[in-house]
């Protein structure tokens, strides 16, 4: 088992990055400002979150005394992101549009490619349809390992995170290893869906 510790000047860095990219995509126009609300105090949640979901696999996957592969980093956050999801449509069961309804899918591949220095590109149906695929399995991701967390957050008695002793939960492991793969592709440069 590793050794847990993560500093509250590593998360506020990392909650200073995502709220900065979240607020870009909203004001860009890449998605809606008129129909999403971010709700900015999830951001710190879904933090520690992905710091809880990293300190368990690597107790599930990674040999003692190693670290995580950025391709790893991006695929944990994105999970992160989807179990939070800081976003949120004002009229969810009426959503008029993919950025809309996908929202913290879109939030959560954007940091993910970020991570990698990558980038999207939409020119093209194989390179769309490659990407609705990803936000689909994205979609698909419950993080079901952090519900020990998650409960306490819901009954407003959050325990620090060292005291939290997670394992990947069996529903978890496809979709975590299903997005770090999908990472380890969108890592290797590739001409005809990345830019």
């Amino acid at each position: 088992m590793s050794v847990f510790y993560i500093s509250d000047k590593a998360i506020q860095e990392r909650v200073g990055i995502l709220r900065d990219i979240a607020r870009g995509l909203m004001s860009s126009g890449a998605l809606p400002a008129d129909r999403l609300v971010l709700r900015e105090g999830r951001i710190p949640l879904l933090i520690q979150g992905y710091f809880l979901l990293n300190k368990a696999y690597k107790d599930w996957r990674i040999p003692a005394g190693q670290s995580n592969e950025t391709v790893r980093i991006a695929a944990l956050q994105a999970i992160a992101i989807v179990r939070f999801q800081p976003f949120m449509p004002l009229a969810p069961t009426a959503a008029k549009d993919l950025a809309e309804a996908r929202c913290n899918e879109i939030f959560a591949l954007v940091c993910g490619l970020g991570f990698l220095q990558r980038s999207l590109r939409l020119s093209g149906p194989d390179r769309i349809d490659f990407w609705l695929r990803v936000l689909d399995v994205m979609a698909a991701a419950r993080a079901e390992t952090l519900d020990p967390f998650i409960a306490d957050l819901e009954r407003g008695a959050p325990q620090p995170l060292a005291t939290y002793a997670l394992t990947i939960h069996p529903n978890d492991e496809l979709a975590i290893n299903s997005l770090i793969s999908i990472f380890e592709l969108v890592a290797t440069p590739n001409d005809r869906l990345l830019g």
